[in-house]
């Protein structure tokens, strides 16, 4: 002991810096070498570089070609390495669709999300991003409530009315050059809040308000996941007082402001002692629960129903309100871009619906197989979900000769599920008709994942696809329009794969003319 006290005495400040810096060199080499080595999937293939640390991954996602690039990467590492790769220190990457249903099973699979994917939303504790499988399991049984049939039944009147008003206000606009992001923002972003907190944010009547949105809600799911990188990131952001936050970051401000928003509307909910499905007192116009009040009639816990948690529970519902208006965007581009699918569609919803001022209802639009197929090839070709969102099973599974160990993560990206050229011929093409082949049908259950899939998918897709299904119908049926000022590579395709996807940075999206009314 005498010679250590010695020894640190007669060091100096430069000798005790070069000390510890080589302290850090040999333990995170011996960390490197552990995990080229030692590990247990230190025997899969994959690069080095990716194997022995995450900075790989966050070149990729952040860097490289403006970031958000990780994903592509990884179909460019499957093409050198195999069906399975070691994508990180700790995660396989397996392009299989077999094991894709095996990964992303329903109950009764235990299957845990991977921590880092946590922190992508800054919602640690809402459903989606929930880790352990038991407590999700939990809480989206309280959350399946509120997309029960009863409450599709409630939202069907409050869409429709959105949609004519949506087609109403874009034909004041007629003869001009209207863009449609913004517009198909407000539609999804309003319905989708009006029905789950019973308020209406009346977007489509506040374009600059449904803008903020849009691009905030934008920044966080289709921005290089610098949260995902780096999960305190967000814990430190939140500490900084909000007059210096819009100094720093006015995205990063807004985004907090939309939780705060979403906040007042629980804190409402939890303070009300109010019976919360009595639809005078809580003012809600739908007609339905909210999902606030469903998640107070569930059997979870106390502590899941505080005004804190089901805030992450509905801030996570407003951010997925995104990816229908981006739908329905890029569903309009498909028709102009398609005369002939266009042609096709408008005859059927002329047989569907002989009368135009009668409401489309959601029962008779889902049977209309043209329009499904146009839907389906919007979701397929457009895919809004890009992450691989990597599960953790919690028991050993075999992929081929590889036998995977217990609590590994793994993923398999949904994108090529939709782009397998064996199952959909020449993928990159818009072709509805390819869900209509009976001679060679596709397995959707198995390949149509644009929501994901198992307990882990999105619980609103069917609300979504009735929203979308909807609004290019009536687009449809009503307008004679061409597009304008619309680029193919600029506003439509997918170059960047965040949590969900997103067209070239500086696009303003689909833009339209609509020079006249059908009927």
């Amino acid at each position: 002991m005498a010679l250590l006290t010695n020894l640190i005495a007669r060091c100096t400040l430069p000798a005790m810096v070069l000390l510890a810096l080589a302290g850090v060199i040999v333990y995170y080499s011996g960390v490197i070498v552990y995990r080229l080595y030692f590990h247990p999937l230190a025997k899969f293939p994959g690069p080095k570089l990716a194997a022995a640390s995450w900075w790989y991954e966050t070149y990729h996602e952040l860097i490289k070609n403006g970031g958000s690039q990780f994903t592509p990467h990884i179909r460019d590492l499957h093409a050198r390495y195999g069906p399975i790769v070691r994508i990180t220190p700790d995660e396989l990457s397996i392009a299989d669709a077999e094991f894709h249903d095996r990964l992303y099973a329903p109950q009764p699979a235990v299957r845990d999300r991977h921590p880092s994917f946590s922190a992508a939303l800054g919602t640690l504790n809402g459903c989606f991003s929930t880790n352990d499988h038991y407590l999700h399991r939990q809480r989206r049984a309280a959350v399946n409530a509120f997309y029960s049939p009863a409450n599709l039944a409630a939202f069907e009147p409050l869409a429709q009315q959105r949609v004519d008003h949506l087609c109403n206000l874009l034909w004041e606009h007629r003869g001009q050059v209207t863009p449609l992001r913004t517009y198909c923002a407000a539609l999804s972003f309003d319905s989708f809040y009006s029905w789950a907190f019973g308020n209406p944010l009346r977007l489509l009547d506040d374009l600059d308000k449904a803008e903020m949105i849009n691009k905030t809600v934008e920044k966080l799911v289709t921005s290089p996941p610098v949260y995902k990188c780096f999960p305190s990131a967000m814990r430190a952001a939140k500490l900084i007082p909000s007059w210096i936050l819009v100094k720093l970051s006015r995205d990063v401000a807004n985004a907090f402001e939309l939780q705060a928003m979403v906040a007042r509307e629980a804190e409402r909910f939890v303070a009300s002692a109010e019976d919360a499905t009595d639809v005078e007192k809580r003012g809600h116009s739908v007609g339905a629960e909210t999902l606030f009040s469903v998640i107070g009639k569930s059997r979870i816990p106390g502590e899941e129903k505080t005004a804190s948690r089901i805030t992450q529970e509905g801030t996570e519902m407003l951010m997925a309100s995104f990816t229908p208006g981006r739908s329905m965007m890029n569903g309009v581009y498909f028709l102009g871009a398609f005369p002939d699918v266009l042609t096709k569609l408008q005859a059927e919803l002329a047989e569907a619906f002989s009368d135009p001022k009668v409401a489309m209802d959601f029962k008779t639009l889902s049977q209309l197989p043209y329009l499904n197929a146009v839907v389906k090839e919007t979701l397929r070709a457009g895919f809004p979900i890009s992450s691989r969102l990597p599960m953790i099973a919690h028991e050993t599974m075999q992929f081929q000769e590889w036998e995977i160990p217990a609590y590994t993560a793994m993923s398999v990206n949904h994108r090529g599920l939709l782009f397998d050229e064996t199952v959909f011929p020449d993928p990159h093409a818009f072709k509805p008709e390819r869900w209509l082949d009976t001679e060679h049908p596709i397995d959707a259950k198995r390949y149509f994942v644009p929501f994901g899939k198992g307990s882990r998918g999105c619980p609103g897709r069917e609300f979504a696809t009735h929203l979308i299904r909807l609004m290019l119908a009536r687009f449809a049926q009503r307008f004679v329009f061409e597009l304008a000022d619309t680029d193919w590579d600029r506003d439509v395709k997918v170059v960047r794969e965040s949590l969900l996807t997103a067209s070239a940075h500086g696009s303003t999206g689909v833009k339209v003319v609509l020079l006249d009314e059908r009927n």
